[in-house]
């Protein structure tokens, strides 16, 4: 072998050496960028897996918060119902009393709206077939200062009756009485029906 060619040889070897070492570093490279992207992408499977627990734990507990809150809703609505069904019963307790309790209650109540002065008194067909003959004297003893006669002629009233003067109604029928005495008597019925169940100690 000639000089020259010694020398091609070895530059030769030389070129093969590096090359081989700047292969094995590009493996080395692209091995650790192979983990590195391993790495990554197990970080980001995880942190894929951890929003999507979140994600599963919030509706767990929207699908919990909805639950209870419809049922609150549901026994709000059953108290209410329960609360009106009560007064109602109550007010048919007035409306349903035997003659004498009924025209008592009827005498009560004009002695609480009637006034002083001219005016009628209305009252629905079935309570004048059975108005007691003593009522208009009662009324009178009751209220010395109203002049208020008994019209003769069934009025379309329900239970309770209807005190004109002049241009001036006054509703006493026992359902308008109820009516605006509802919130109070709303009131009453719920603490009577559920304020022993609320002071309940809970487990």
């Amino acid at each position: 072998m000639t000089g020259l060619e010694s020398i091609l040889s070895q530059i030769a070897g030389d070129g093969q050496k590096e090359a081989e070492e700047i292969l094995e570093e590009a493996r080395k490279k692209a091995g650790e960028i192979s983990e590195g992207f391993k790495e990554k992408g197990a970080e980001q499977v995880r942190a894929i897996l951890k929003d999507g627990e979140r994600q599963a734990q919030d509706l767990r507990d929207r699908a919990k918060s909805a639950a209870e809150l419809e049922q609150r809703n549901q026994m709000l609505v059953f108290k209410q119902q329960l609360i009106g069904e009560t007064v109602d019963a109550a007010r048919r307790t007035f409306e349903e009393a035997p003659d004498g309790e009924y025209f008592d209650t009827l005498l009560a109540l004009y002695t609480r709206f009637a006034r002083e002065g001219q005016g009628e008194l209305h009252l629905n067909a079935r309570d004048l077939e059975r108005l007691p003959d003593d009522f208009l004297s009662r009324m009178r003893k009751a209220v010395p200062g109203a002049q208020v006669t008994i019209s003769p002629k069934a009025h379309d009233v329900e239970s309770g009756f209807l005190l004109v003067y002049g241009g001036v109604d006054i509703n006493c029928t026992f359902r308008a009485i109820f009516e605006d005495a509802y919130e109070e008597l709303r009131d009453t019925a719920g603490r009577l029906l559920f304020n022993s169940q609320a002071a309940a100690p809970t487990a």
